[in-house]
């Protein structure tokens, strides 16, 4: 069971979890869920079949709970709780714990949230009132590019490296051309925050604008869906933007400036981390329960060394990254809008939060031992889509590179400000 005594947890944050723990006690039925994750999918599914793989009926019922548009800002009508980094924290940490996949669902529309903090006013009051008044409203972000892996910067700033998708102005609008890969909910989003490069020429951290595309205009579609070992609820896709004309207006950050609004993305980001938490958690509470039920030689295995202390250890490192996750969202709290306090923060948690996880793996199949395979166990279906989204946000080698740079003062401003 989580525990709710921390020093940044305060009574609001623990009200919010609350409700956040009896909305999956009540609507989420985790069995379901993960059999519509599994559901196969056709590499050219439509955007229209992949919509229906998506559990509107949970989705509206998390409207009418308040906790889908809880991130919004509260003058477009949401609950307000965007910057509080803590409470979202506790809220995805929830999502995860009790409802699995629909954590991840969550945090998707929240982290979107971040991006419109530098939106034209009327633009980011358009898309968050649609976003309040249409239950079916999804947003996604497209970064990756098939000659850039899962980190489109990369340790290094060289022109010419990475980001080859397009942007070209013409009169009032700009018109993006190039492919996307690996894009969580792109085939199912009605907006897409777009990184394309508007100098063909310059370093990428330096040449790069973001662009918000409404999916319901042409210029866009879906290549191929990528049908992953784990899928999530909300597809992985690749896609092409050909003649994608986008109206200036749409333009969410400076000419050449996306990777400096990007900073206030990683805060919103990592939500994402906190959801995988609250899975990971009670994917550990599985199998300590497991381990204290199976009688072998006479005794509960978690009593057998070998056993107990695999349990122990993976509750050690997990009590360790929730203290890290919800210190650094706490150090957020105190920033101002955009700024990032520490280049360390993200990727510290990015490479502990996979490293955490990768061992929990490791102890669920020695605890289970021949079961851990079983689609009898949620276990089998968690290490299968967090094995799936191991890459997204950097890998967590990479972005040990970029930190090693930090500290020994060799990156440049673009790896310390992303």
């Amino acid at each position: 069971m989580l525990n709710w005594n921390l020093p940044y947890i305060t009574d609001e944050h623990r009200s919010l979890a609350a409700l956040m723990k009896d909305f999956c006690e009540r609507e989420v039925d985790l069995r379901a869920l993960n059999d519509l994750a599994d559901k196969p999918i056709a590499p050219n599914a439509t955007p229209a079949d992949l919509r229906a793989r998506l559990p509107l009926d949970l989705l509206n019922k998390a409207h009418d709970a308040g906790l889908r548009q809880i991130a919004a800002p509260a003058k477009f009508g949401g609950g307000g709780y965007g910057e509080d980094h803590v409470a979202m924290g506790a809220l995805a940490e929830t999502a995860g714990y009790y409802g699995g996949q629909f954590g991840r669902l969550m945090t998707i529309a929240w982290k979107q949230m971040a991006a419109f903090e530098y939106a034209p006013e009327e633009v980011a009051k358009e898309v968050i009132e649609d976003f309040m008044n249409d239950r079916t409203t999804m947003m996604a972000a497209s970064f990756t590019e098939p000659n850039s892996g899962s980190d489109m910067l990369l340790p290094y700033d060289e022109p010419g490296v990475a980001g080859q998708t397009l942007a070209v102005k013409d009169g009032d609008d700009w018109v993006i051309n190039g492919d996307k890969m690996f894009c969580t909910a792109g085939g199912v989003s009605n907006y897409i925050t777009v990184m394309a490069r508007t100098d063909p020429k310059g370093p990428i951290s330096k040449s790069m604008t973001q662009f918000l595309v409404n999916t319901r205009n042409p210029g866009w579609s879906v290549t191929r869906v990528n049908d992953n070992m784990g899928n999530e609820l909300s597809s992985n896709v690749q896609m092409r933007f050909e003649n994608c004309r986008v109206p200036d207006k749409y333009r969410m950050s400076p000419v050449n400036g996306a990777f400096e609004v990007g900073k206030s993305r990683l805060a919103g980001k990592t939500a994402h981390l906190f959801a995988e938490l609250g899975w990971t958690e009670r994917a550990w509470e599985d199998f300590k329960e497991y381990s204290k039920a199976r009688i072998q030689g006479g005794k509960r295995i978690i009593e057998h060394n070998n056993v107990g202390m695999l349990v122990a250890e993976t509750d050690c490192l997990i009590r360790t990254l929730r203290l890290f996750l919800y210190n650094d969202a706490w150090e957020w709290c105190g920033e101002g809008r955009g700024q990032l306090r520490d280049p360390l923060g993200w990727f510290y948690a990015n490479w502990y939060c996979k490293k955490v996880m990768w061992r929990v793996f490791e102890a669920g199949l020695e605890i289970y031992g021949g079961l851990a395979p079983s689609r009898e166990l949620n276990f089998e279906h968690f290490v299968r889509v967090k094995m799936s989204m191991f890459h997204g946000g950097s890998t967590g080698l990479l972005s040990l590179v970029k930190a090693a740079k930090v500290i020994a003062g060799q990156a440049s401003d673009a790896v310390q400000e992303t």
